[in-house]
């Protein structure tokens, strides 16, 4: 009974069962082979892909969401050229003026010994233009200014006797030795450093003759400025003897200096000993000294410089 019930629950016949499992079986074989997931066989390729276009018209537009047609190659892109990097163009600076390359000169010296270096910076300050020889013009238009208005004629002529043997000598070594202007130069640079062995002397002359020192430098006073009339005609007289002659070592004499006069600069007056009593009133004084002088020269034989010794008498 229970065996006819168990039966009697199938819906379908037994034919029908069996050719319904055939069916399953195929379908899970179609899965295990990937066939349900290809394409047909009988479906052909031109149906499942567009057709090729021969002629194919780039439409120039630049949109990511338009993909190429299938089939066909990308659009050519012409390559565009890289351009070459380009150099920073040089700052260009403009050229050091004179001064400034005698600036660069003196702040970054070259090596060499000290004269060496030295001779480079003078040349550079020359061409410059900051460093001029002394004009000799100027000094000979001074003592001239200073005759006429200190001197009787005949003192100035016998003042002019000396210098005008002095004034050729100078002309010929000059053109002899074929001097220019940057020889003259560094004879000037000698000069100075003459100048600085004998500061402690100018201070002590210049408490004898009661000036101030700095009145002593850089041309300010003359010697001869500071003499009686008397006096400074004899030291023109002995200096056009020996100032080119190299064999005199030194020349002694006598003077007679002024004490505390007016500056030149004030027109004041160079008085001859014993002269009126005007010129007695401008003057505090004189001193009477012994004098010796030395001539130094240059390597052309000019002279640079008179190193006076005054003692009062």
């Amino acid at each position: 009974m229970g065996m006819s019930m168990a039966q009697g629950a199938f819906l379908y016949p037994p034919e029908g069962l069996s050719n319904e499992f055939s069916v399953l079986s195929d379908f899970l074989e179609s899965l295990d082979d990937g066939s349900f997931f290809g394409q047909p066989t009988t479906v052909t390729p031109s149906l499942m892909s567009s057709p090729g276009y021969t002629n194919p018209v780039s439409l120039g537009v630049d949109n990511p969401y338009i993909a190429n047609p299938p089939g066909l190659p990308p659009p050519i892109t012409p390559a565009t050229p890289e351009k070459p990097s380009e150099e920073p163009a040089p700052v260009v600076l403009p050229a050091a003026t004179k001064t400034e390359r005698f600036f660069l000169t003196a702040a970054d010296q070259a090596s060499g010994s000290r004269n060496e270096r030295l001779n480079m910076v003078i040349r550079s300050k020359y061409e410059a233009g900051l460093l001029k020889p002394y004009n000799y013009v100027k000094g000979y238009a001074r003592l001239s200014r200073w005759m006429d208005r200190n001197v009787s004629l005949e003192s100035k002529q016998k003042i002019l006797q000396p210098l005008s043997v002095l004034r050729p000598k100078f002309r010929a070594i000059a053109q002899s030795e074929s001097l220019t202007d940057i020889d003259l130069v560094f004879i000037e640079e000698a000069f100075e450093r003459l100048l600085l062995d004998y500061d402690r002397a100018n201070r002590e002359f210049a408490e004898l003759v009661g000036v101030d020192g700095y009145m002593l430098r850089d041309g300010r006073l003359c010697i001869y400025e500071l003499m009686a009339e008397d006096s400074a005609v004899n030291y023109w007289e002995k200096y056009g003897n020996v100032a080119f002659d190299s064999n005199q070592k030194a020349v002694l004499t006598t003077c007679v200096l002024r004490y505390k006069p007016l500056l030149p600069s004030s027109g004041s007056s160079t008085p001859a000993r014993g002269k009126s009593q005007q010129s007695a009133l401008n003057e505090e004084g004189f001193i009477s000294c012994c004098f010796s002088f030395t001539i130094r020269r240059d390597p052309y034989g000019i002279p640079t410089l008179i190193v006076g010794n005054f003692i009062k008498c």
